[in-house]
């Protein structure tokens, strides 16, 4: 089945901010090395029309990584829940710490594509996790200018491969500085049958980033609202109600915000209940 244009075009407008409404470690996923890689992105087998897999986490929750099951399927989230409140309290008082504190709660998009590195074949295809609005928006933006012009750069058949070049940024991360298509297209692998073998190599999204029980995301809002709290003993097991605004101990409060720091905290005790 070839690549759905409808679904590129959807995932183009969910990264424009004027038309965007209100992480295991894993063998399976793939970080491109400094300097050139020519890699090609392959179909996802479990959603043939949509190569490019959207994932949002909410990150340093804790010490710990959580996919966002409100974002994902619309079910509870308590960091979706704290983060909406932490917005209200700021929409309500223009305080910036309580802004800040949604900053570092809202939930993230990752992008996860299915990729094979060329010269790598025999490592299957891997997931390769990009930043949304560079990466991820010049590879849709790729896509949809070639199927304009009848090409799918996709395709298993006469597709075309990427060349990335990656180099170090900001902190040492790497990051792509550029990403060419190849000038001939060519197939994803040398027959029907290997190309059939390749497909089926990747692992699928859901085992790659899986969800965690409600009670351990309710324990890291605890540890994310107090930092300094001791780490073990049985103050600290999950379930635990935690005390969110008793002390300084709490990351975002400062001089002057304390009434902003005990509404956001009144809540969250509220909520883990």
């Amino acid at each position: 089945m070839a690549i759905n244009l409808d679904k590129i075009n959807g995932a183009l407008d969910r990264l424009d901010p004027e038309k965007k409404s209100g992480g295991n470690t894993n063998t399976s996923v793939v970080k491109l090395p400094e300097g050139e890689s020519v890699i090609r992105i392959a179909p996802y087998n479990l959603d043939p029309e949509m190569p490019f897999q959207e994932l949002h986490f909410h990150y340093a929750i804790g010490g710990k990584t959580f996919l966002c099951p409100k974002r994902m399927k619309n079910d509870d989230c308590p960091i979706c829940d704290m983060a909406t409140e932490a917005w209200n309290e700021f929409t309500s008082t223009q305080e910036e710490s309580a802004k800040d504190v949604f900053k570092k709660l809202v939930a993230t998009l990752r992008v996860y594509i299915p990729i094979v590195i060329r010269g790598q074949e025999d490592k299957g295809l891997r997931w390769w996790a990009v930043s949304p609005r560079s990466t991820y928006k010049e590879i849709l933006t790729k896509v949809k200018n070639g199927m304009a012009q009848g090409i799918d750069i996709t395709s298993t058949s006469d597709g075309l491969d990427l060349i990335v070049q990656v180099k170090k940024g900001f902190n040492d991360w790497l990051v792509p500085e550029s990403i060419d298509t190849a000038l001939r297209p060519s197939p994803l692998a040398e027959s029907d049958d290997a190309i059939d073998a390749l497909i089926k190599t990747i692992t699928p999204i859901d085992e790659v980033a899986t969800y965690r029980e409600l009670s351990e995301m309710k324990a890291a809002l605890s540890a994310f609202a107090n930092p300094n709290a001791e780490t073990k003993g049985e103050n600290n097991e999950a379930g635990k109600n935690k005390s969110f605004n008793g002390g300084r101990d709490i990351d975002f409060a400062t001089a002057g915000e304390s009434d902003v720091v005990k509404a956001v905290g009144d809540k969250m005790d509220k909520m883990l209940s």
